[in-house]
């Protein structure tokens, strides 16, 4: 884990840290050579194929006793198991409540359709 990342999480509850620490895994795992950082004003760790905005595909979202896992493009992306919520015109995300959700059949395949969104 990157400092700034350990720096970040520090004063979030255990669990919301590690809830955020599973998802970070399975993303680095679909985009490993992704560019990471954090954004404290936002309080999200961003993933994308590089440092800019225009460059964003995904975050993790760390909140009071979940996790949200975000997406740039949620709109554009197909969703036949409708785990995507939210109603702006691009975002979407995906709420943790528990580590086992992060092993939601389809959520590998959305990552990979996000992947894809961006230019690896």
């Amino acid at each position: 884990m990157t400092e700034q990342v350990e720096t970040f999480l520090a004063d979030y509850k255990p669990e919301v840290r590690d809830l955020t620490l599973k998802v970070r895994e399975l993303v680095r795992s679909i985009m490993p050579e992704a560019h990471e950082s954090v954004n404290t004003s936002y309080k999200t760790i961003i993933y994308g194929t590089g440092p800019h905005m225009s460059d964003e595909i995904c975050y993790i979202a760390p909140l009071t006793s979940s996790v949200n896992l975000g997406f740039n493009f949620g709109t554009q992306l197909p969703d036949p198991n409708g785990l995507l919520k939210g109603t702006g015109k691009l975002l979407r995300h995906i709420k943790f409540e528990s580590p086992e959700e992060v092993a939601t059949p389809g959520l590998t395949e959305l990552l990979e359709m996000a992947k894809s969104h961006g230019t690896f």
